[in-house]
């Protein structure tokens, strides 16, 4: 229930909204969220097609241990419910290349001497690497109140928990992966670093991603994507939030340096005291708000996708005959052959879906590829979006390249696969108003600084309102969504009490000692 009269709008339904929602019920504010899509979660969902249940989301999730900032707010938000629980693997991805195979497994020493044995000329850069890995186990993941309202005992203590991590960032200054795939002499160990975390990303993700997994927390929630997506959404309205499906947003009414209110498609006005647009960044300020609101570094990402590089997927999930699970986990297949177009990767990633029984009918399974594309695709499907017909067929082209390279991998599946779906850029353009079509943010270049690589979310010129999304946590996925949502909700907070937070601090660092001295004075 509210506990004051001072309403929250917030736009767009995705993790980061619901996040911010959520806590701004908790701090007491009447909370209004618009939603364009008739179901929660933004491109944290997933869709039903012929019996199946097409998952969109989520391949394995930070934060899913207990004792973590991060695992407090997913129990918070119920994006992690107990009731339902969380699905672990064994096996992070398998990556193959020219008959040989690499898979990175929960078990590091495991791992670390299979990568040996195939390549034992790389012995001493192996070893390397996964001390560097073993410090990733320790990864903190800041996820209680924004860093500008840590005060100094909280702060301190974040530091001491951070510097195994600070530890594992100072051995690759200024690196990419690019340059630690350089590191290693062996083809199939350059491209299982680089299946996962682009060349261009900063060098200690792989580190990070790989010993975060091996720590044990990479999981799964029970049911997938729209499942926790819906969770969050119920925690919402439990809470008392008013959600608005079916409501897109057409702008954010301003007089002077605040935020009055937003105006919906249909020309519905809403009032609001303080307004936080959780949609994507590109849409707040082309369509919601005027380009002159966007913060500095948001406009260098975007004027600069040489240095701030985004991408592009197509993907595709098959029905299977078959109750196997051949794959057994996510694997990565070198494909120059199906490179029809110089767009498309010349590596594909296939997951299964057997581990998640509700997705599909007893006995059968779903297979879903991901095929990573340049930035350069998104004028070709943009193009090619115009022509329903045309657009159709290509999807049906390269699923089809798939469907063989699958049929061909793991013979038994042949002539018992189905195509349930496929989509594009096009398809996060359309549901989620996605910049170019890509379903995260850009990729942080290896010159970038961590204190000055994220831009504000603050917006300069207006008052109350404050950013939340993946773009202003860069590369995004679901922590750092949930993160920035829930840190909005916190800034507003504290920009509805600002004035008496100040008189605070000038009454503790001034008028209080000020005060002691004199009465000091009195007395002696």
């Amino acid at each position: 229930m509210s506990e004051n009269n001072k309403k929250v709008v917030i736009i767009g339904a995705g993790v980061a909204g619901l996040s911010a929602g959520i806590y701004a019920l908790k701090l007491g504010y009447q909370v209004e969220l618009f939603e364009k899509n008739a179901v929660p979660g933004g491109e944290c969902t997933g869709w039903d097609r012929g019996g199946y249940h097409i998952d969109n989301c989520i391949h394995w999730l930070m934060g899913t241990t207990p004792g973590s900032d991060l695992y407090d707010l997913y129990r918070e938000t119920r994006l992690i419910d107990d009731s339902t629980g969380v699905l672990r693997s064994d096996v992070m991805y398998t990556s193959w290349l020219n008959g040989q195979h690499l898979s990175l497994y929960g078990d590091l020493e495991k791992t670390r001497k299979e990568w040996i044995a195939l390549s034992p000329e790389d012995e001493e850069e192996i070893n390397t690497l996964f001390g560097n890995v073993a410090l990733g186990t320790s990864t903190v993941v800041p996820a209680g109140v924004p860093g500008e309202q840590l005060g100094a005992v909280a702060g301190t203590r974040l530091l001491l928990k951070s510097i195994k991590m600070f530890k594992l960032f100072g051995r690759y200054p200024r690196e990419s992966t690019q340059d630690l795939m350089n590191r290693f002499k062996h083809p199939l160990i350059r491209r299982c670093l680089s299946d996962f975390c682009p060349k261009e990303s900063k060098a200690y993700s792989f580190p990070v991603s790989y010993g975060n997994f091996a720590s044990g927390d990479g999981g799964v929630p029970v049911g997938g994507s729209r499942a926790a997506a819906l969770r969050m959404k119920a925690r919402f309205e439990e809470l008392g939030g008013i959600y608005r499906g079916s409501a897109p947003v057409r702008s954010i009414e301003i007089a002077g340096d605040r935020a009055t209110g937003i105006v919906l498609e249909d020309g519905a006005r809403v009032e609001a005291d303080y307004v936080i647009p959780a949609c994507d960044a590109d849409f707040t300020f082309t369509q919601l708000l005027d380009r002159s609101y966007m913060p500095e570094k948001l406009k260098e990402y975007f004027d600069n996708p040489d240095t701030y590089p985004i991408y592009g997927m197509f993907q595709a999930a098959w029905a299977v005959d078959d109750p196997r699970d051949l794959l057994g986990h996510e694997t990565n297949l070198d494909a120059p052959e199906l490179q029809v177009e110089p767009w498309l990767n010349d590596r594909i990633t296939l997951k299964t879906f057997a581990y998640e029984p509700s997705f599909a009918p007893e006995g059968k399974q779903i297979i879903q590829v991901l095929w990573g594309m340049d930035r350069s695709s998104w004028a070709y499907w943009k193009a090619l979006g115009e022509d329903k017909e045309a657009y159709k067929a290509k999807k049906l082209e390269l699923a089809a390249l798939v469907k063989e390279k699958i049929e061909k991998t793991w013979p038994e599946y042949r002539g018992k696969l189905t195509l349930l779906d496929a989509w594009t850029p096009c398809t996060y353009k359309r549901y989620c108003n996605a910049h170019n079509g890509y379903n995260q943010a850009c990729i942080l270049p290896k010159e970038a600084s961590m204190r000055t690589a994220y831009p504000s979310p603050f917006i300069k010129g207006l008052k109350n309102v404050v950013l939340a999304g993946q773009w202003i946590s860069p590369p995004g996925g679901i922590p750092g969504s949930c993160i920035t949502g829930k840190f909005a909700a916190y800034r507003v907070d504290y920009l509805e009490h600002k004035a008496l937070r100040i008189a605070k601090k000038i009454f503790w660092r001034s008028v209080a000692p000020t005060a002691v001295v004199l009465a000091l004075m009195w007395l002696l």
